[in-house]
């Protein structure tokens, strides 16, 4: 029996929930709150006590990896799996390790270069007389390379938002650059 104005072969169209700003803002701050008490932590020591470069770009590559690794991995940090959301190609299925690679290029990219930066700081030899974090703070003012590499990450952040608060399929400049999205999967 046919219907007045439904076609008779249905169309296997997927429906795509696009993960927007706010849910994505959200998982990237629970990352932020699972990876801070480790980080911040092994960080503050190290800066105060230790003063250890090896332990510097030990920290470094665990917390740069993070995002790819779990991306890659599982299609989601866990930020991201506790919203339901999931990082997919633009096929809608796994995305490869270099599309993940390049979609987190704005995180690799600056994070290296700060840290080939910062080690500068370690091999300082007025840095053994560092002894807190605001001392730190000040000391690593003189080394005006990392003040460059934040002021140009934290615009490429604020870039990076008004590019995915712009596009209607909730894409951000990242998410262009490495050919994903992000899916809503509740």
């Amino acid at each position: 029996m046919e219907v007045l104005d439904q076609t008779l072969i249905q169309t296997n169209e997927r429906t795509v929930k696009y993960g927007g700003f706010w849910p994505r803002l959200g998982a990237m701050l629970i990352d932020g709150l699972i990876l801070a008490p480790f980080t911040f932590g092994i960080t503050y020591y190290n800066i105060t006590s230790w003063k250890s470069p090896l332990l510097l770009v030990l920290l470094t590559l665990l917390t740069v990896a993070y995002k790819p690794f779990l991306e890659f991995t599982y299609g989601a940090t866990l930020g991201k799996m506790s919203l339901k959301l999931k990082v997919v190609n633009l096929q809608y299925e796994s995305a490869t390790l270099g599309e993940i690679l390049m979609r987190n290029i704005f995180h690799i990219l600056p994070s290296l270069v700060t840290l080939y930066f910062t080690i500068d700081i370690y091999n300082d030899p007025e840095f053994a007389d560092v002894t807190g974090f605001m001392q730190y703070s000040a000391f690593s003012q003189k080394f005006t390379s990392l003040q460059f590499i934040s002021v140009g990450s934290g615009l490429l952040l604020i870039v990076d938002a008004i590019v995915l608060l712009a596009d209607k399929y909730k894409r951000s400049l990242h998410d262009k650059i490495g050919q994903t999205c992000v899916i809503d999967q509740s």
